[in-house]
This record gives structure tokens, C-alpha cells and sequence, in this order.
């Protein structure tokens, strides 16, 4: 299962994506961590020096050389049978970008917060272009790929995530944290792709009730404040922080999965149709 965590700045994404790595792990589950935010928090969060790393932005060649095709615009196009990408195990080009962080958990990092970037003729858009086709062409088997994306609207509106299962919005109770995932949320019906949402931090506010009211049916848990969170010390969670991942969890790996390449095809022709 494909999954990548968004919504607002300060939501609590890295977080969210942070407890849901560690989790997999306690329950013995292979886990794929992505890091394509700015900020690189899940990297730390996972106890690792983004510059002691291989970054995905770095290795365009390596990419195209794993495709067997001399550019991006072609994988959707070339009528040729493109090879998956796996992690478990790992085929040739992920063993290059992915880092082994335990027995069950491997993390890529895409490098948008890398200093070497500010010196790219690119956005963070191409940047992002091997990601978006890698994971469209991955296969995870009955595994987890867990992404913490970059906040707002911008990368789902670009469709770094079309050819994943579900994006899910950590959505906070306030007016702001709501504001950003329902134009998230738009996006993903307007092009297909499947939206859920996490309240973090529940407050029986007016907020809390309009998300309720709102995304009634695509709320997959909530997550009580634990200030043990900060620490990113699974041992310190509380019993019921985990239970409630772990319930998320398993209302995410009831949901269907998509065709990764020919979700992308689709999101490709909805916004080239202006619909």
C-alpha cells in the first residue's frame, strides 16, 4: 500500500508519517519511508544525517538507465513493458537510493531541502519527477510505502502522488489546517485520486465538527495530543497513541489498490482536458 501524508504546514505530517514508520516496524511489517519534503524532517525524525545520504534528485541517469528509456516523457508513452521497481527486496536502482534503517524499515529521501539544490536550473517539480514515475512503477507487494510530502496543495496539484493508493490529509481542528486539506481534497476528486483524512489532535471545537460533517466516511482515526511525540521515542508513546496508529493502519490496508502508470495516465488526462 502507497500512501503519502499531507495537508498544511505545522499539521503535524512528518509526525504523522514518523508514528506510522515505527508502528509498521512494531508490527514486524516492511516499510518504505519516503522524505519529499522540504524541511527533510522525517529523515531526522528517523535518526539519519540527510548529507551522509544518497538523494533521489541526484540520480536522474541511474533512473532513466532502470527504465531502459532515454527520458521521463517516454514511460507513459513508449508502449515498452518497463521494469517494476521493488524494496523488498530491493532491485539495483532502490538498493542505490534507499537506506537500510533497520531489519524492516528502508528510507529514500528526495534532497528538496539539500543545499546542493539551490544551484539546480530546476523546481522542486522536476526535482520530483523521478519520484513521481518511481512510484508508479513500484511494486510493494503486501508492504508499505509511507511518504511525507511537501505542505499545501502545489505537489498534488503537479501529480507527484497520481500513481500512489491514497493521499491522506493530517488535518488539525483549526480554520487554516482545514482550509488547506479541502483544497487538497478538491484536487484529488477533480483527478481520482482517492483522499482520507487524520485528525490530529482532536478539539471538540467548530473546526473538529466541520471535518466531521464535512469528510464523513473518509476519516480514518484520530490521534489524541502525546507530548511524548516530540521525542521521537517509540518506547514513550502512550499505549493508546499506538492503538490508534495501528487502527489507521488497518482501515488504510482495507482500501483498494491502484495501477500506479496508468493512475498517472489518468491524472494526466484530466488536467490536460481543463476539467
Amino acid at each position: 500500500m502507497k500512501i503519502a501524508f499531507v495537508g498544511k504546514g505545522g499539521s503535524g505530517k512528518s509526525t504523522i508519517s514518523w508514528l506510522a514508520v515505527k508502528t509498521l516496524e512494531h508490527l514486524d511489517k516492511n516499510v518504505l519511508a519516503i522524505d519529499a519534503d522540504h524541511n527533510m524532517d522525517l529523515t531526522s525524525n528517523l535518526g539519519v544525517d540527510p548529507e551522509h545520504i544518497t538523494l533521489m534528485h541526484q540520480t536522474d541517469r541511474e533512473f532513466m538507465e532502470a527504465t531502459g528509456l532515454k527520458n521521463m516523457s517516454e514511460i507513459l508513452s513508449s508502449g515498452k513493458d518497463i521494469p517494476s521497481f521493488t524494496f523488498s527486496p530491493k532491485d539495483k536502482y532502490t538498493e542505490k537510493i534507499a537506506t537500510q534503517i533497520s531489519k524492516n524499515v528502508s528510507l529514500i529521501n528526495i534532497g528538496l531541502g539539500s543545499p546542493d539544490i539551490i544551484f539546480q536550473d530546476k523546481c522542486p517539480h522536476g526535482l520530483s519527477g523521478p519520484l513521481k514515475y518511481y512510484l508508479g512503477l513500484l511494486d510493494e507487494k503486501d508492504d508499505f510505502v509511507v511518504i511525507d510530502s511537501v505542505a499545501g496543495a502545489d505537489m498534488i496539484n503537479y501529480g507527484l502522488y497520481a500513481g500512489i493508493d491514497a493521499v491522506i490529509g493530517v488535518v488539525e481542528p483549526h480554520r487554516n489546517s482545514v482550509k488547506v486539506f479541502e483544497q487538497i481534497s478538491d484536487i484529488c476528486r477533480r483527478t481520482f485520486i482517492p483522499c482520507f483524512v487524520i485528525i490530529n489532535k482532536p478539539t471538540d471545537n467548530e473546526f473538529y465538527q466541520s471535518i466531521n460533517n464535512t469528510f464523513d466516511g473518509k476519516i480514518l482515526g484520530e490521534i489524541n495530543l502525546d507530548e511524548n511525540l516530540m521525542n521521537y521515542d517509540f518506547s514513550k508513546l502512550k499505549k493508546e497513541t499506538i492503538k490508534s496508529m495501528e487502527n489507521i493502519l488497518l482501515n488504510i490496508s482495507k482500501l483498494n489498490k491502484r495501477k500506479g502508470l496508468d493512475s498517472i495516465k489518468t491524472f494526466n488526462n484530466v488536467k490536460s482536458s481543463g476539467k
